[in-house]
């Protein structure tokens, strides 16, 4: 039998075998995972008399990365040998016992053989004893929980690693989408000026020419929409203008643009944008 005790909380939890202590150590570094924390437990391996045989304080998760039967090693298992070893031990002295019933009388032996038959044709009924069909439903449970446990284990370890690798996707998209938009900001400032500076933002294989507007000032840029497939971002934007008579219009973007380290700025249109009235 197993014991484990949180040094920080005290709650106590028992397992009958070592692998059902397996399970119950990876599910509670599973749980510290999806926390973010650690715990430390003293971990008890005891004999039926409740005696400790051995003991040890373990840190879960490792900060050196060990799972959590590398952290046991073999514990648990060597006091078992060495206990199966002191019990054979000590029952010499029943055999010494039972070497000196073997020297009475033959009619005390023959009266031992007569009480022994009936234990042996009886054995068919020892194994149908309600004790012993509930010993053995007993051991199928236990073996029935720790599969689920570990089952759940795996579940729960699968889990977060998936969530982790989805922040992770999530949280370089933001960042890579922030970084177009700015980009495309910077652009439509000089899209409506006509400016010659476009040159730094658009793609040698487009015709500024073709990109030439009424000349205007931007009121306002709201990014309305934006989608992006690996490197490439496509980005539509509600743009307030107000022209040179003085009228304001309201006009819909769509900018298709590029990551490019050689860029001046990171980023290429690499589309001739699309300028049409909103709504």
């Amino acid at each position: 039998m197993f014991r484990i005790q949180n040094l920080g909380t005290g709650q106590e939890q028992e397992f009958p075998n070592r692998a059902a202590l397996l399970l119950g150590l990876e599910g509670e570094e599973n749980r510290c995972l999806q926390l973010n924390q650690t715990a430390t437990f003293q971990v008890f391996h005891l004999d039926k008399n409740q005696e400790v045989l051995e003991s040890m304080e373990l840190t879960i998760p490792s900060s050196g990365g060990e799972d959590v039967k590398m952290l046991l090693g073999d514990f648990g298992l060597k006091k078992e040998e060495s206990k199966a070893f002191w019990k054979r031990g000590r029952q010499k002295p029943k055999q010494e016992g039972q070497s000196k019933d073997r020297s009475h009388p033959v009619k005390k032996a023959i009266g031992k053989e007569k009480e022994s038959k009936p234990s042996n044709l009886s054995k068919s009924q020892i194994a149908s004893h309600p004790s012993t069909l509930f010993g053995r439903g007993l051991k199928a449970l236990v073996l029935l929980i720790a599969l689920l446990l570990s089952c759940v284990s795996l579940w729960v370890s699968l889990s977060t690693k998936e969530e982790k690798q989805k922040s992770t996707a999530k949280t370089e998209q933001v960042t890579i989408d922030q970084k177009a938009d700015v980009f495309c900001r910077y652009f439509i400032g000089n899209y409506f000026a006509n400016s010659s500076a476009r040159e730094d933002f658009v793609s040698k294989s487009l015709d500024l020419d073709q990109m030439t507007v009424e000349k205007a000032t931007t009121l306002s840029v709201l990014l309305e929409k934006q989608t992006t497939k690996q490197t490439t971002s496509t980005l539509t934007y509600v743009i307030s203008c107000r022209y040179d008579d003085e009228t304001t219009e309201n006009k819909r973007l769509i900018l298709t643009v590029k990551q490019n380290k050689e860029a001046k700025y990171g980023y290429l249109v690499t589309k001739l944008p699309q300028l049409t009235a909103y709504p």
